[in-house]
């Protein structure tokens, strides 16, 4: 068996479990590139913001 290990980006809103990953990004900051497009945020001191809390406010 073998496993593949790819980077992440969680999401850092209250009790919020999202994730976004892409197999063909090398480092977080191409997974967060990448989340841009999918409506992602990153705000100031680095806390990533998932589409749906940044909808409902939890910027």
């Amino acid at each position: 068996m073998s496993g593949v290990l790819y980077p992440a980006v969680e999401c850092d809103g209250p009790d919020c479990s999202n994730a976004t990953h892409s197999a063909s990004a090398w480092t977080v900051t191409e997974v967060r590139r990448q989340g841009r497009e999918d409506g992602w945020h990153q705000r100031p001191g680095g806390r990533d913001i998932c589409p749906d809390c940044w909808k409902d406010g939890q910027r």
